[in-house]
């Protein structure tokens, strides 16, 4: 289930069960053909629908789309979303983490940041080799790095800080 928020007005829970669309509860025969990576045609009643997702925020999903002539700004919330939401928890409360540590004992190979770095969430920071395998470890979030605690070649022990935000 997804809570759909259209302009900061609009409220729909959506459900997709086996390419069935229901809709506040209401099923919803939708005809949907993916064109390229973001833009659809879709069907419904009989009326045809171009649509263009024009910015995506996959940290914050949230997007901008255009529906034919007119532009929406759409903000989604998944099952976790909503479960912290009825909890009393908004995400934007949530700490982000304030530094990177080693999921396991390894030895460094490579740093692939510099201190004062601005990294995107998912951006490759550090390779782990552990086990004869070779580990990417990812920045959670957008940040800065200040410092990093570790050299190439350096070993580390599980749980171990590697670097700061």
């Amino acid at each position: 289930m997804v809570r759909s928020k259209v302009n900061d007005t609009y409220d729909f829970l959506i459900e997709i069960i086996k390419d069935q669309f229901t809709v506040n509860g209401e099923k919803k025969n939708l005809d949907i053909h993916r064109i390229d990576t973001t833009n659809y045609h879709i069907i419904h009643n009989n009326k045809s629908f171009k649509v263009c997702i024009l910015h995506y925020d996959i940290q914050t999903n949230k997007f901008e789309i255009k529906v034919n002539e007119h532009v929406y700004k759409v903000e989604l919330q998944d099952e976790n979303d909503l479960l912290l939401e009825k909890m009393g928890i908004k995400k934007e409360s949530i700490k982000k983490a304030d530094g990177l540590i080693a999921p396991m004992p390894g030895l460094i190979i490579d740093i692939r940041v510099n201190e004062g770095q601005p990294v995107k969430s998912g951006d490759p920071l550090i390779v782990l080799k552990a086990m004869k395998m070779e580990n990417v470890l990812k920045s959670p979030h957008d940040g800065t790095i200040k410092k990093i605690l570790v050299e190439k070649n350096q070993k580390v022990k599980k749980d171990e800080l590697i670097l700061q935000f």
